[in-house]
């Protein structure tokens, strides 16, 4: 495991899941140069890793994150106001599956980051808030592109212009989450769920998951052809063969 920089961002590694908890409850999780920096870190471990095949990301406390911490922010020595964008571009290029357990208030960073992972599971009570424009700034992580595109450009312009909160039951409907549950059902089900996916054929996950996300600006007729030609590849492979014969042996017994 890398050497982390402070107590701010924990770390666990359970069953093939890596699961990295915003630790800092007494300020909603917000964000500093030091805790992305760790994030970083421990993206690129987990990816260079072959016993980790699933990352969870969760937040201590009554919010998931408040996004950047505004007085670490501003008081960033040039070039420390990139860490954010260092940590936004590694998950966005991480390959394994992310699942994230959102509770209370995802702010900003704390939003747009979810829109790079691949399942979310909310509690209740969460909101998804992007007041970019409120604080003189533009909507980053490609959200600008990524909320019009999965939600509608109405959605996203309450989101990204007026600043509205997004409350789970319609983030659910509008597929934003994958699942809502109880406050206290959310920790047990986003770790069941990365369980779930951590005991899947490793290299089938990735690459489902890199067709899905590399699809969005690809012509249909180009990802029909690339995905034939990869279902092709990995069904001659040794995980699919594993497993087909394995079902195979069942079967007959």
């Amino acid at each position: 495991m890398p050497t982390l920089e402070s107590d701010l961002v924990l770390v666990n590694n359970t069953e093939s899941v890596m699961e990295i908890t915003l630790n800092r409850p007494d300020k909603l999780n917000a964000l500093t140069s030091a805790m992305y920096r760790d994030l970083v870190k421990l993206l690129a471990t987990a990816e260079q890793s072959d016993d980790i095949h699933v990352v969870l990301f969760r937040g201590e406390g009554k919010s998931f994150s408040a996004g950047n911490d505004l007085v670490d922010f501003l008081n960033a020595k040039p070039g420390e106001a990139g860490e954010a964008a260092h940590f936004i571009q590694a998950i966005h290029d991480f390959p394994k599956v992310v699942v994230a357990a959102v509770q209370g208030n995802a702010v900003g960073v704390g939003t747009t980051m979810l829109l790079h992972m691949d399942l979310v599971v909310a509690s209740e009570d969460a909101k998804l808030i992007t007041p970019f424009v409120d604080l003189g700034a533009v909507p980053e992580a490609g959200s600008a592109k990524l909320l019009p595109a999965w939600i509608g450009y109405q959605r996203a312009a309450r989101m990204l212009l007026l600043g509205e909160p997004m409350l789970a039951a319609e983030a659910l409907e509008i597929g934003l989450l994958a699942k809502v549950v109880a406050r206290e059902e959310l920790d047990a089900t986003a770790r069941n769920l990365a369980a779930t996916l951590a005991k899947k054929p490793p290299r089938a996950l990735q690459a489902s998951k890199r067709l899905m996300r590399e699809s969005i600006n690809k012509p249909l007729h180009q990802v029909v052809k690339e995905d034939l030609a990869l279902f092709g590849e990995m069904l001659q492979g040794d995980e699919a063969k594993a497993v087909i014969a394995a079902m195979v042996s069942k079967s007959k017994g």
